[in-house]
């Protein structure tokens, strides 16, 4: 993100707000995470791999794609190679025939408003042995992660850099009326990655 908080320009575009540095650093939080996770609107916008490629690494995490209505393309770069996990929220035996037949698995875990129910999704990982769950979303699942309370520690790079109001932010959260609600963190690190800042906080709960 920028100084300013803003993670991508109004219409998608993210890439590069941090430099080199940062982003290998982030290929060493993928490469020691059991799994990456990330959301629909980040596939269409960026159409990422997902795969840790900038350090060694002895093995790939298990690539996770929350995708509600299973609407991700079978071209996206997402699926290809194995090792991926789709959680969706309908019934679409069309298009589960069609990713399994790429061999991707399909996970189906519909909250009462047609959503993906991310809780049961996390106790699903955890029951499979993975704890530690590395997300590179945006802003909507971003703040659906965190609303829902299953959301331990943020690692956030700052770039030094300004793209002003109408760029995308990092949380999409529910408005508050009174500071009360803010959601607390602890910070548990700050150093200087490059030419950017990561800060790493840990939720007060």
């Amino acid at each position: 993100a920028t100084l300013d908080g803003k993670t991508a320009l109004a219409n998608g575009r993210s890439q590069w707000i941090t430099g080199p540095d940062a982003r290998r650093d982030g290929h060493v939080m993928r490469a020691r995470a059991c799994a990456v996770l990330t959301g629909i609107g980040t596939v269409r916008d960026d159409d990422p791999l997902l795969t840790v490629r900038d350090v060694p690494t002895p093995r790939q995490p298990l690539r996770i794609l929350v995708d509600s209505r299973l609407e991700v393309p079978l071209s996206a770069r997402i699926l290809g190679g194995g090792n991926v996990l789709v959680a969706g929220a309908v019934e679409d035996r069309a298009r589960i025939a069609a990713l399994t037949s790429r061999g991707v698995e399909v996970l189906l875990l519909p909250d009462a408003s047609g959503k993906v129910e991310l809780a049961a999704l996390m106790a699903e990982l955890a029951r499979r042995g993975l704890n530690e769950v590395h997300v590179e979303a945006g802003f909507k699942l971003n703040g659906s992660l965190v609303a829902a309370g299953v959301v331990d520690e943020l690692v956030v790079y700052l770039a030094p850099s300004l793209i002003g109001e109408s760029g995308r932010g990092m949380f999409n959260l529910p408005e508050l009326t009174d500071l009360a609600g803010r959601l607390l963190l602890e910070v548990r690190d700050v150093r200087q990655i490059g030419e950017d800042l990561r800060i790493v906080a840990r939720f007060v709960r």
